[in-house]
């Protein structure tokens, strides 16, 4: 059966394309709403720096923060560079958006152009997926996509102007560690409240260690129990 495609590009679903699912994929399609990990193991591709296009196959420890990401509202991790903690991050949004329905994602960075970078991770990734796990596509473009289950994307750099005015589910944080301290504390006494007044809002702080600062201290503070957040 023929794919309608968004704005011509053949490897996005289009809004309304009737698609007529064989019985192996309704089965694959629930074992990748259930269980992430096999989702991006198996569907989720990535860049590798030696071997090119490959499958995102998780370290143990990536399984485990998928698993922390996946069980806890409130995560703050922190993993030295090159280590992956952004890319399985982005993979768990990946999965959550796909197969939660109506559900908001603020990507933030210390740059505007970082969280794009992300954000374009994640494009690249979804453009990979088969059709028959794809969302219609009702926006997509460098700052945000909008899809057909009414679940959004937006990238933005990590301040309260950016997200003020719209309600997110889920606030993804990169890099905290370097974020100015002014920022940080701004974001965090002007927009936070709101975030974890809901009964369900995540949030996701994760960053390589950069001296003494606002991440250093939510990050002690989470190890030492003494906040809602789980470290990792």
């Amino acid at each position: 059966m023929t794919i309608n495609s968004y704005l011509g590009n053949p490897l996005l679903k289009s809004l309304n394309t009737p698609q007529n699912y064989t019985k192996e994929e309704i089965q694959e399609y629930v074992k990748c709403r259930d269980d992430p990990i096999y989702f991006i193991s198996t569907y989720m591709t990535i860049v590798n720096v030696d071997q090119g296009l490959m499958k995102f196959k998780l370290w143990p420890f990536q399984e485990d923060l998928i698993n922390l990401l996946s069980n806890n509202r409130f995560c703050i991790v922190k993993c030295p560079r090159q280590s992956g903690k952004s890319q399985t991050s982005l993979a768990f949004m990946l999965h959550y958006v796909l197969f939660n329905d109506q559900k908001n994602i603020a990507i933030l960075a210390n740059k505007g152009a970082t969280a794009r970078e992300l954000l374009g991770r994640l494009q690249f990734a979804y453009e990979k997926l088969p059709m028959f796990i794809q969302q219609g596509v009702s926006e997509w473009n460098k700052g945000s996509i909008f899809l057909e289950n009414g679940s959004r994307i937006l990238a933005s750099s990590t301040s309260s102007s950016a997200i003020r005015g719209y309600s997110f589910n889920l606030i993804f944080l990169d890099e905290f560690a370097f974020v100015p301290q002014n920022l940080a504390e701004e974001f965090f006494n002007s927009v936070y409240p709101t975030i974890s007044s809901g009964q369900t809002s995540q949030v996701i702080i994760v960053s390589t260690p950069n001296g003494m600062n606002h991440f250093y201290k939510m990050w002690t503070n989470a190890i030492e129990e003494r906040s809602d957040y789980s470290a990792f």
